[in-house]
């Protein structure tokens, strides 16, 4: 009898897929990106990059991979707390793959998926880690619940006509995609019963109820270490989601500030706080483009947002810039990071496998 593959045996085969992908979207990314900067950006300014101030090009690269690190750190707090003997190295990985698969897919799939795999992997029960990712969850909407109306009273945003017309499109595009995602639901659940009642054939349905079965297993399970993480943390962990908000909006004010300080090695000078404000509206438009990693159509509505805020000569050497330091160069440096913890991970147990035979003479 074949053992029974781990409830995250695809993963590998899913990662690869994000690298062979990640190789594929890199150079491509980044020729169009040149070209933006080339026939969108007055040519004097090109020109003139190396007498720029570098070190506001240094802070957005700074702000642009910080993120990683926040990130981390707020994973292992909480894989600390429940009681798992996880090393920052460990839920670095799970942060880089995580954000790999989100760059390659759509964005609006996330990358939840990978993330809840690469910590059961990582020897974390389904139940905890689905507790992690629920609690990442809380603490940036209780971020975005504080950090978004704060912004919006400070920078006057609400007379902006660009976020008025912006919000409309949102608005228009929402519906259909959320109709299309409950009737895609619904489809899957009629599947599912006439699999049950034995309308497709006896074969799937036994094939069915032996999968209802495990699922429901599983389901009480997960439920019942979510539920016990989640008293937990209410009785004494709220010192520790204090400290892991803190970080997450260290965090969030990193990722949405590496157009501020891009802007400002460009020499335009902004209003940090609507830029930031910005930002959030932009990465939330990205959850409706369906193109992996919204390529293009985060482009489209980076200069859509920002035409009106910068100058016209170096709008589209600012596009490029963005993109290249908050997706495209991420991802490539993400791709070598996680292929290099391959290699060394496959080099470690090809080691211990030579040592096993000579530790049994």
């Amino acid at each position: 009898m074949k053992p029974k593959p781990p409830p995250t045996a695809g993963l590998s085969r899913s990662f690869d897929r994000v690298l062979r992908t990640a190789l594929f979207l890199v150079p491509f990314g980044v020729l169009g990106n040149l070209a933006l900067s080339w026939f969108a950006t007055d040519h004097d300014v090109l020109r003139n990059l190396g007498d720029l101030d570098r070190r506001w090009l240094y802070l957005a690269l700074f702000l642009a991979l910080f993120p990683w690190v926040t990130n981390t750190l707020r994973l292992l707090i909480w894989a600390r707390f429940i009681g798992h003997r996880v090393s920052f190295r460990d839920m670095f990985r799970v942060t880089l793959g995580a954000e790999l698969s989100s760059s390659v897919f759509p964005t609006s799939s996330g990358g939840e998926v990978f993330r809840w795999g690469m910590m059961v992997q990582k020897g974390i029960s389904q139940g905890h880690a689905a507790s992690i990712v629920t609690l990442g969850y809380i603490e940036d909407m209780l971020f975005f619940a504080v950090a978004i109306p704060l912004s919006i009273f400070i920078s006057r945003a609400w007379e902006l006509p660009v976020l008025r017309a912006l919000g409309d499109q949102l608005r228009g595009q929402a519906v259909p995609v959320i109709a299309t995602f409950a009737l895609g639901i619904l489809a899957l659940r009629l599947l599912f019963k006439a699999v049950l009642r034995g309308y497709l054939g006896e074969t799937l349905r036994r094939r069915g109820l032996r999968m209802a079965g495990r699922f429901k297993r599983r389901t009480r399970r997960t439920w019942h270490d979510f539920r016990s993480v989640h008293e937990l943390v209410i009785q004494r962990g709220k010192s520790r989601f204090a400290l892991a908000w803190m970080i997450t909006a260290v965090q969030w004010t990193c990722r949405y500030s590496v157009v501020t300080a891009l802007a400002y090695f460009l020499g335009a000078r902004v209003d940090p706080v609507l830029f930031f404000l910005l930002q959030w509206v932009i990465f939330t438009a990205m959850m409706f483009i369906p193109t992996p990693g919204a390529s293009g159509g985060a482009e489209a509505a980076f200069y859509l947002v920002y035409q009106a805020l910068l100058p016209a000569g170096v709008i589209g050497i600012a596009t490029a810039g963005w993109r290249l330091l908050t997706f495209y160069f991420q991802l490539a440096l993400g791709s070598v990071i996680f292929l290099a913890f391959n290699i060394a991970d496959a080099r470690t147990r090809a080691r211990l496998r030579r040592e096993q035979p000579a530790a049994e003479v």
